[in-house]
């Protein structure tokens, strides 16, 4: 990758960020806030994603040389289970079991429906054999950068920032085949 690529891929992500950032202060969904408010939100929170998508690059290269590749995509599987399960039933045993379940199922669901999609996607771009990793990096990434958020729970707050992660993941999980291909 030129350096040229990086930069790209750096600018587009934090403008991709900032622009879903100002669409939610614009559109009122979840929270209340100004736009320079969402610019600030959406650059800080797609500098994450960007911070994420470089420990997933060096976590992936570093254990297909230790790992054999079956093996590997079936730990991304078991991962991706772990934090569902995490996402809902231990929030909600932490939380101390007031209330309904459904909330915390909510909040491990939608990520992960947006994560198969996006990874259906790049499987169709890359092959087949980029479906579990796709899912694993949009997921479990998602889901670790988002922790802050989620421990705080500021209502609607929380839900800017997982959309901010999400389309950020997306978006450079979809462009690093473009990236990487010689020209």
């Amino acid at each position: 990758m030129t350096l040229r690529k990086f930069a790209f891929m750096v600018v587009t992500t934090i403008g991709i960020g900032m622009g879903v950032g100002v669409l939610h202060s614009i559109s009122k969904l979840f929270t209340d806030m100004g736009v320079f408010y969402g610019l600030q939100v959406g650059g800080f929170v797609s500098t994450t994603a960007l911070m994420g998508f470089w420990a997933y690059l060096t976590l992936n290269f570093l254990v297909r040389g230790w790992i054999p590749p079956r093996l590997w995509q079936s730990i991304q599987l078991l991962l991706i289970a772990v934090v569902f399960v995490d996402m809902i039933y231990l929030r909600y045993i932490k939380e101390g079991q007031t209330g309904s379940i459904w909330p915390f199922a909510g909040y491990a669901s939608w990520p992960l429906a947006i994560a198969l999609l996006v990874a259906y996607a790049k499987a169709k771009i890359s092959g087949a054999a980029a479906f579990v990793p796709a899912t694993f990096f949009v997921y479990v990434f998602t889901v670790v950068e988002w922790y802050v958020a989620l421990k705080f729970d500021i209502p609607g707050l929380t839900t800017v920032v997982g959309t901010i992660l999400l389309a950020a993941n997306s978006y450079l999980i979809l462009l690093l085949g473009r990236l990487l291909r010689t020209a």
